[in-house]
């Protein structure tokens, strides 16, 4: 284990030990183990929920027995991986290229469950870079023994022992001798190789882990590639999954340019953010994967709050003079605020209550307009293609006629000697005349259904059709105009007819909020496996930080694989929230960098 340490970046392997054998003492087994706890290679990198990759009892090694499984469940053999036959195992354990983990089991893991799946990541483990070390205590033999009844006896004390394709039998006065052989369909298959144990001690282990604590996980040349190992939180914050947690003008300012380095401009992606997955940030991509998106969930599923965190997550992505947002509250203000919070952000630029018919007219006449004026400019050319067009003509340059008495050759009166002389003169470049630009617009509809079926007595009743004729003109011809919908319903029945179903590879659906709580859903793509994900939460007052103070707590190795005891983050009561703060730094953002943000009705 330390030449695995000693040759492998924490970030390339990951160590993880099962010592939960109650044939000996916790103390026992601390004392044999305490060393490993100062490795950077047990540390949790891939969520993990634990403060070290230990399992000194039955509770946590049922939690890492279980993160590596749910790795399994993610890896190339899908979740039936423990029906898998070998050569499916042996292929996959080729192709594998990520970072590998070691799993060190000492002895029986405890109960029937924990022996299965050990024994199962012993032989399937392989595909998803997983390899296991069993350690197994049996009665005292020589090199003389019978090695079936010792490899017997070594699999009865420990079950994934019989899983292992290789077995080494410690032996002699001293422990020191060691015979490695091959195994194959659960019986050894000797003679094997016999060689003297390079055995190193305790101390000298401390000593060496010691020394490579300060290590940290983080690659010089890139992003590790990040298994999913970690269950799905209870609750996540938007601003922490956008990488936001102190939104300041500074780092938005900073994330615009970086979309801009990265060639999405106007005409660019459209990327955001719903939430907290097992691997990180969960989202999509509204040009590629969309170009539109339904969000679906019974009543109290979250789907309000999904909508605004996707109206913070676009507004921190873009500038609001290079992305617009329309926001449509289908039920006229019945459920409570609805989208009005998000209309704070400088990207929103208009809000609709669906409950005046006047308003809801207007509407419906601009959005169509903006549809046709759209499709004046591009003349059936696709959005993208456009700008992309647009931004070869800005480059073109045509030079500055002579004003009267300038001469690009010499003087008029001097005699010519044949030898051309320029005068020194500015030359200034115009570009060449075109249309402004052409921003995007999302126009994110809450209760989409209303709409579609409005109740009798609804004040909107009269002037829904109008509204509803709109948005399927946008579900319909909006991709190619740079206009995409985003619209979240309650009774997908009334709304499977409409374009926004028909033509929409792109999906979200939340689950009932008991199960476990508002927010939880599945992220649905085109052609792919669904995508579970918490979503983010932006309404929520922001943290009191000031409670968030250093700690010192005992070390006990016993209790490092438990879940850490966290102080509970306390929200302010009367302080702003999260979508609040950003748009703050969002507005102060957009007026350091000259950004208008984008008008609806478009002026003429």
């Amino acid at each position: 284990m330390a030449q695995l340490a000693a040759l492998h970046a924490p970030a390339q392997l990951e160590i993880v030990l099962i010592s939960a054998d109650r044939a000996r003492t916790v103390a026992q087994r601390r004392e044999e183990w305490g060393w490993l706890g100062w490795l950077p290679h047990v540390r949790p990198a891939h969520g993990q929920d634990c403060r070290l990759l230990l399992a000194y009892d039955r509770d946590q090694a049922a939690a890492r027995t279980g993160e590596l499984t749910r790795r399994l469940d993610a890896g190339p053999l899908g979740a039936d991986w423990a029906a898998a036959d070998p050569s499916r195992v042996r292929e996959a354990a080729a192709a594998h290229t990520g970072p590998r983990t070691l799993l060190v089991v000492d002895g029986d893991p405890g109960t029937a469950a924990l022996r299965d799946l050990t024994g199962r990541l012993a032989s399937h483990g392989p595909a998803a870079g997983i390899h296991v070390l069993v350690l197994a205590e049996t009665p005292p033999a020589t090199p003389a023994s019978p090695l079936a009844e010792t490899y017997e006896a070594a699999c009865a004390a420990a079950p994934a022992f019989r899983d292992c394709g290789a077995a080494a039998l410690l032996s002699g006065d001293v422990a020191t001798a060691v015979r490695t052989f091959a195994v194959a369909g659960g019986r050894p298959c000797p003679p094997g190789t016999t060689a003297t144990a390079d055995a190193v001690s305790a101390a000298w282990a401390e000593r060496f882990a010691r020394a490579l604590a300060p290590l940290k996980a983080e690659p010089a040349g890139g992003k590790p590639q990040r298994p999913a190992a970690a269950a799905l939180p209870a609750a996540a914050r938007l601003l922490d999954e956008l990488g936001l947690a102190r939104a300041t003008p500074a780092s938005l300012m900073a994330r615009w340019a970086e979309a801009t380095e990265q060639g999405q401009g106007v005409g660019g992606l459209v990327e955001l953010v719903l939430g907290s997955g097992q691997a990180g940030p969960v989202g999509a991509e509204l040009v590629h994967d969309g170009p539109h998106l339904l969000v679906t969930g019974p009543a109290g599923s979250g789907r309000t709050e999904l909508l605004r965190s996707v109206a913070a997550s676009l507004a921190a992505a873009a500038r609001p003079d290079r992305l617009g947002l329309v926001l449509v509250d289908g039920a006229g203000g019945e459920r409570g605020d609805g989208l009005a919070p998000a209309a704070e952000l400088p990207h929103a630029s208009a809000h609709l209550v669906a409950a005046d018919p006047v308003r809801m007219r207007e509407f419906a006449q601009a959005l169509g307009a903006e549809l046709k004026r759209r499709a004046e400019l591009l003349e059936g050319v696709p959005f993208a293609e456009w700008h992309a067009r647009r931004e070869v003509s800005d480059r073109m340059v045509a030079p500055r006629r002579p004003a009267p008495g300038e001469q690009l050759g010499g003087d008029p009166d001097q005699p010519r000697t044949g030898t051309l002389r320029l005068r020194a003169s500015a030359v200034r470049t115009e570009p060449a005349p075109g249309p402004g630009p052409l921003p995007r617009l999302v126009v994110l509809v809450d209760d989409y259904d209303a709409l579609v079926a409005p109740a009798l007595g609804s004040a909107g009743r009269p002037a829904a059709g109008s509204v509803v004729r709109a948005l399927e003109a946008v579900a319909r011809d909006g991709a190619a105009l740079g206009v995409h919908l985003v619209a979240s319903t309650a009774r997908p029945d009334l709304t499977a007819d409409t374009e926004l179903v028909r033509g929409n590879p792109l999906r979200v659906e939340l689950e009932p909020p008991d199960r476990p709580g508002p927010g939880r859903g599945r992220l649905h793509g085109a052609g792919g496996r669904p995508v579970p994900f918490q979503g983010g939460r932006v309404t929520g007052r922001i943290p009191r930080t000031a409670t968030l103070r250093p700690t010192v707590v005992p070390l006990e190795w016993d209790r490092m694989g438990d879940p850490p005891a966290r102080r509970p983050v306390r929200e302010l009561g009367n302080g702003p929230t999260d979508l609040a703060l950003l748009a703050s730094a969002l507005d102060r953002a957009s007026h350091l960098v000259s950004a208008v943000p984008v008008l609806f009705p478009a002026a003429p």
